[in-house]
């Protein structure tokens, strides 16, 4: 029986290699549609064969929609998390049909994942003909997925990557065409007439259907998204498209989970536990007196259920989570005691993992942390704290740090 997995689908950037647009620079904005066929909304019935209803997510189509409307060759672009990124749960498809399970010698079927994504240009259409497109590609990307599924209604295996993949191509198609024309249905009569002759429509810089399955991430936990649009496949310029697919069990991520890989007996058994109490201690009293941390406690949480997955993996990362639970209880026993150089590189031992195939806004936020993790040497955990304190995430104001924070 297969397992559920988390599944988080990220866009990280948009690489230009070329902008295309002659004298000025580019305005590039961005339509992501996510999807899923599984067990949430699917299953295999007696008679009827697959049965259910997609799971489609959208966001918002608008110009500007990537924050950055000045892009010259040689630029990345971040992908904002708002458009370019979903979390959710893979669920193995229930197989209800007994002779089919027999049949099978299976009791689910894989479950299927994607994202159809089409890059755009900012040319010379008014932001609701931007709007406009953006609804029309949402419902053509849900119709499409939803023939994609019947097309294995009846299916007496798992479909293969290539049938998944000569299917989704169809979603590509649909999109593209229904676009089209939803935009040419909402333009005016004058604009029918500009945009048919003289006017400087939007380009469509390319389009393309990702999509995973359970089984594949199962094999392979992180998969690269990659796309590059370039001469008679872009619409307008060359440019390229990065991003990952990333599963992994739905470990538990409590905090006995992610410290406690390795199992610990004896003394040192005591003394994990003893660092668990004073950090739910902490957790419970000191920490709510220093909102600061609260924003760096949202990023490791978000975190967390990855790097469990990469510490299952990986002694060394285990090993410095150990390491860190050891540390804490010492600190939080005394808060005057001093961070070694030795804690330091357990830090970034587990920082550079969070990092591993992350958003470009969590790596953002790794760099930072490092820097402030290159300050600690010798500081005490109280300084250290109020540091980590003042210094917010990116993305957040941070108030002016002291440059003298060592402990008298």
């Amino acid at each position: 029986m297969r397992s559920t997995l988390n599944l988080e689908t990220v866009l990280q950037e948009l690489h230009c290699h070329d902008e295309g647009d002659g004298w000025g620079n580019a305005e590039p904005y961005i339509w992501t549609v996510f999807f899923k066929v599984d067990g949430d909304n699917f299953a295999v019935e007696a008679g009827s064969g697959l049965i259910g209803s997609p799971t489609i997510v959208s966001s918002n189509g608008s110009h500007g929609n990537l924050g950055d409307t000045d892009v010259d060759a040689g630029d990345d672009v971040p992908i904002p998390e708002a458009v370019g990124r979903w979390s959710t749960k893979l669920k193995p498809i229930p197989i209800n049909d007994a002779g089919l399970r027999s049949l099978l010698g299976a009791d689910d079927v894989p479950a299927i994942a994607g994202v159809v994504v089409s890059v755009m240009e900012e040319d010379g259409w008014p932001d609701s003909l931007a709007d406009t497109g953006y609804s029309a590609f949402v419902d053509a990307v849900h119709l499409a997925v939803v023939k994609v599924a019947a097309s294995f209604q009846h299916a007496l295996a798992a479909p293969t990557p290539q049938q998944i993949k000569d299917a989704v191509d169809v979603v590509k198609e649909s999109a593209a065409s229904s676009v089209r024309a939803a935009v040419k249905n909402a333009m005016s009569g004058w604009q029918l007439i500009w945009y048919g002759s003289f006017g400087n429509n939007d380009d469509s810089i390319g389009t393309e259907a990702f999509t995973t399955t359970t089984d594949e991430l199962v094999d392979t936990p992180a998969i690269t998204i990659n796309r590059r649009w370039s001469g008679d496949e872009s619409g307008d310029g060359d440019w390229e498209l990065h991003g990952v697919f990333r599963g992994f069990p739905q470990l538990d991520c409590s905090l006995e989970r992610l410290f406690m890989g390795s199992a610990a007996g004896g003394p040192e058994k005591a003394a994990q536990a003893d660092s668990f109490e004073a950090m739910r201690a902490f957790r419970e009293g000191r920490f709510r007196e220093l909102p600061g941390l609260g924003a760096w406690w949202a990023e490791f949480t978000a975190a967390s259920p990855a790097l469990a997955l990469l510490a299952s993996k990986r002694p060394e990362v285990q090993d410095a989570l150990n390491g860190l639970l050891q540390d804490a209880g010492t600190w939080l026993g005394n808060e005057s005691a001093p961070i070694d150089a030795a804690a330091q590189e357990r830090l970034n031992t587990v920082l550079d993992a969070v990092a591993e195939d992350a958003p470009s806004r969590t790596r953002r936020v790794v760099r930072q942390a490092k820097g402030l993790v290159e300050r600690l040497d010798g500081v005490s955990f109280n300084d250290a704290l109020r540091m980590a304190e003042e210094l917010k995430p990116v993305g957040r104001t941070p108030r002016a740090v002291p440059d003298n924070n060592r402990s008298s």
